[in-house]
């Protein structure tokens, strides 16, 4: 582990950027190449130091402004630097959007707490009248001097495997409100905060006392804390190797359907306002909207490729209707298209996996486009050589209505599978090398697919009926039969089909793909968000975030070549089957 590069935030001293030596050897103690982050406020300065390290440490130091807070400034606060608090702001920031492993120390340990909405105790002393507990020792650092009492249903717990542990105690500050996303997990007699960490699964740990000093001094349970966190950053550091040679992708994600608010995929977009009835919501007030895919947000989470769809609510099936949604599908294809030509320095759009390849290799975000609902090519099957012609990979046979082709998953069946006109529609998509995709489908338009299909085909955003029991998800049979016909299955990512009361995480996305992995094997399973479609898990809600599934693979064991697969490698290779 020691070419595993830890971060350390300076203090500044008589304009030195500087750090106690302990912090040093407690990262080299536990196998960790140290970095000492010089004080600087140049973002672009420090986020290339941050693209560069596995792990961050935030050190100890003086107080934090209570501006950073929104609090008035408390009188005996005068030990602070307000250029300290916007370098560790910023380099906190800069690390967790890339999941990468933090690890707060005193000060560090307030910063995070500040950073994502927390707020402090500014002066124990008169604001914790009557403590027993001297917060700042007069002992030596390496002495402990209270105890602290630790949560052991806690991720603290599962390092320091105690229930009380001895720690030393040096400032002035405290957390007081704990930051929306993370726990509270340690406290001191007098019942301040001694540690936090995040409750969204995410490797962030802050502890209020001083692990650094003890862990120099021998105290085995601190090493043990060094050598937990430069484990984590090991973690990271292979997770970001591997996406750096395989290509990833993501098969299904509804960021069209933001065109109209303007956004930009090229560019990190403003937090839109929608209207509600857009999106079939009776209600007044606008709703506020971040969006989940970007490239920027793909450079963040190191995600090579997407799929994004043109979506076509099921509409009336006449003729009129059917072609003024064959329309907006070619309407929003083309204005997709455009927005990659507009951004043509930094994406582009990929019709093949030679494409792909060749857009990772010039380090280029690859764009591919799909639709949701064959709706959307009207009655007219001539539309399906437009489609091809504009390079789309898949069409979605159906949304959450029935149509002129098949049945939908919801409703009573009207054409028991495919209608003679989807049949059709299969073996033309079949002809013009465009995969079918059965998410949203009926069961029996599923197996009907799958007699009729010449090639493999897909599920862009499904998941597995046996860990969530809706009917978007797919059955153990049905699986089985797209397996030997030898398509994939995307898990998707959207709460309601991972977990049934819709509060899924990224460790009950990564159980589907175990499920799936272990049912028809390695060559079966891949990922389709639904980001901006609904799709969003709790630590994982958009593309910035991708890498904490290629964290979670490979604690549980998967190798680089399963994870190459499972990221975009079985999907290229349905893309090679059915290419004319």
């Amino acid at each position: 582990m020691s070419n595993m590069l830890i971060g350390i935030t300076s203090n500044n001293i008589e304009n030195k950027s500087c750090i106690a030596d302990a912090y040093v050897n407690a990262v080299v103690k536990a196998g960790g190449t140290p970095v000492l982050i010089p004080l600087v406020t140049d973002k672009a300065v420090l986020e290339n130091i941050i693209s560069h390290i596995d792990g961050l440490i935030l050190s100890g130091g003086g107080d934090i402004h209570s501006s950073l807070f929104g609090e008035k400034l408390h009188p005996a606060v005068t030990d602070y630097k307000l250029e300290r608090d916007m370098y560790d702001l910023a380099l906190i920031l800069s690390a967790t959007e890339r999941q990468m492993p933090v690890l707060g120390i005193c000060r560090g340990h307030q910063v995070i707490n500040v950073a994502f909405g927390g707020t402090l105790i500014q002066d124990i002393p008169s604001q914790i009248p009557g403590s027993k507990i001297v917060h700042n020792q007069a002992e030596a650092r390496e002495i402990a001097t209270h105890s602290v009492r630790i949560n052991p249903e806690s991720k603290l717990y599962q390092i320091v495997k105690q229930n009380d542990l001895q720690v030393n105690s040096f400032h002035h500050q405290a957390v007081k409100t704990v930051a929306p996303g993370f726990n509270a997990v340690a406290f001191s007699e007098d019942g301040l905060v001694e540690a936090i960490e995040s409750g969204e699964g995410k490797t962030i740990l802050g502890v209020q006392w001083h692990p650094e000093t003890m862990a120099a001094a021998g105290n085995a349970v601190m090493i043990d804390t060094f050598g937990y966190f430069v484990g984590e950053a090991a973690l990271y550091g292979k997770a970001k190797e591997i996406h750096k040679k395989i290509i990833t992708l993501d098969s299904h994600t509804d960021t069209p359907m933001y065109f109209k608010y303007g956004i930009d995929i090229g560019k990190t977009n403003p937090v839109l306002k929608l209207n509600p009835k857009d999106f079939g919501i009776k209600s007044e007030e606008e709703i506020n909207y971040a969006l989940k895919v970007d490239v920027p947000k793909m450079q963040k989470g190191m995600l090579d490729a997407a799929v994004m769809v043109a979506y076509i609510p099921q509409g009336a099936r006449t003729e009129e209707a059917s072609k003024k949604a064959a329309d907006k599908t070619f309407s929003i294809l083309s204005t997709l298209m455009k927005q990659i030509g507009k951004n043509k320095n930094t994406t582009g759009q990929a019709k093949t996996v030679t494409d792909l390849q060749r857009m990772k290799r010039e380090g280029k975000k690859a764009i591919l486009l799909g639709v949701e609902n064959a709706y959307g090519i009207g009655k007219d099957l001539s539309n399906l050589q437009k489609l091809a012609d504009m390079g789309v990979v898949y069409i979605t046979l159906c949304h959450n209505r029935h149509n002129d082709i098949c049945d939908s998953h919801k409703g009573t069946p009207e054409h028991n599978g495919l209608s003679e006109f989807g049949k059709k529609t299969v073996l033309e998509m079949n002809r013009m090398g465009i995969i079918v995709d059965i998410s949203h489908t009926s069961e029996k338009t599923s197996f009907d697919v799958l007699e009729l299909s010449r090639y493999p085909v897909i599920a862009s955003h499904s998941s597995v009926k046996a860990l969530c029991n809706n009917t978007r998800n797919i059955s153990d049979e049905l699986m089985k039969a797209i397996a030997k016909k030898g398509g994939v299955i995307q898990v998707c990512l959207y709460g309601e089909f991972i977990k049934e009361n819709g509060r899924a995480t990224v460790e009950d996305a990564v159980d589907h793909i175990d499920y799936i992995v272990k049912k028809v094997g390695i060559d079966h399973v891949g990922i389709g968000s639904d980001f901006d479609g609904g799709g969003e898990l709790t630590g994982l809600k958009d593309a910035s975030e991708m890498l904490r599934i290629t964290l979670e693979l490979l604690r549980r064991g998967y190798s680089e070549k399963a994870i190459a697969k499972i990221w975009g490698g079985n999907f290229m290779r349905i893309m090679k089957a059915v290419k004319r």
